[in-house]
């Protein structure tokens, strides 16, 4: 199961490279939490939406952009229901990026106007250019172009990154998939590191190494997550919400909600 896993078969029609071109509107502006093996470098052409990476959110309007590092968890939403969002997320291959930059690199946006313009006009490009018999070889060539300005300008210097999920991918899988069945019970880090046969303290420490976030900050994603696909679907109540997605209380629920979304459930079924 997994389903947070989003696989990346590291070529698409044997390109290293996968587009998601984005014209959305409203409550079709949401991309629910995952992670993926490949780099994605996400640009804003036009409109708002909030973009959760890690324990981070930022505000994303028009003209910003970031990388998403290999294995970070992620989302984004929009704002209000009247919002309109134009972009594009460009998913590069690790493998890819590893021959030609450089391995255990650490990507971001150095907020740098000459650099944004770049990554902007690329984007641009590749978001507007037409499908024709020529088109693999125009992305590959963008796509060099891309990468020529990521390594001069985005790799954090003496920031090594040690991706998440990269070792121990099987294991951590299964840790994964017992969450997502068991979410909405009173998972506790006693209980889950006796199921797995580790002592608490161990499996707390392996978690973090291997996910990249602690036990329980991965189990509220989780569970904020399925709760707010909950109060989007049906017209459950916030307390219904609570105790059906692992809350043991509504202020656990509201408290958890607003330190991951910025709001509470009420402003966002309201937004």
């Amino acid at each position: 199961m997994a389903t947070l896993y989003e696989s990346f078969n590291d070529t698409y029609n044997h390109l290293p490279i996968k587009l998601y071109k984005h014209d959305l509107k409203g409550k079709f502006i949401w991309a629910p939490l995952h992670w993926h093996r490949s780099i994605e470098i996400f640009v804003a052409f036009e409109g708002r939406l909030i973009i959760n990476v890690g324990s981070d959110n930022f505000d994303f309007s028009d003209d910003d952009w970031l990388i998403v590092n290999s294995s970070e968890l992620h989302s984004s939403r929009y704002i209000n229901l009247s919002d309109h969002f134009c972009g594009i997320s460009i998913l590069i291959s690790l493998p890819f990026i590893e021959t030609w930059i450089g391995k255990d690199l650490f990507f971001y946006n150095p907020h740098n106007l000459k650099v944004t313009q770049q990554i902007k006009k690329i984007a641009e490009e590749i978001y507007t250019h037409e499908i024709d018999s020529q088109y693999s070889l125009y992305l590959m060539k963008q796509l060099c172009e891309l990468l020529l300005v990521v390594s001069k300008s985005c790799i954090k210097k003496d920031t090594p990154y040690h991706k998440p999920f990269h070792k121990n991918l099987a294991k951590v899988t299964e840790f994964l998939d017992y969450i997502e069945i068991n979410y909405h019970e009173n998972l506790t880090l006693n209980e889950i590191a006796n199921y797995f046969k580790y002592s608490p303290s161990y499996f707390s420490r392996f978690f973090k190494e291997t996910v990249g976030v602690n036990y329980y900050a991965y189990l509220n994603f989780v569970r904020v997550h399925h709760a707010t696909q909950q109060l989007l679907d049906t017209h459950a109540t916030l307390t219904e919400c609570a105790a059906q997605n692992g809350f043991p209380n509504i202020k656990s629920f509201i408290t958890t909600f607003k330190k991951l979304y910025g709001c509470t459930p009420k402003q966002f079924i309201k937004r």
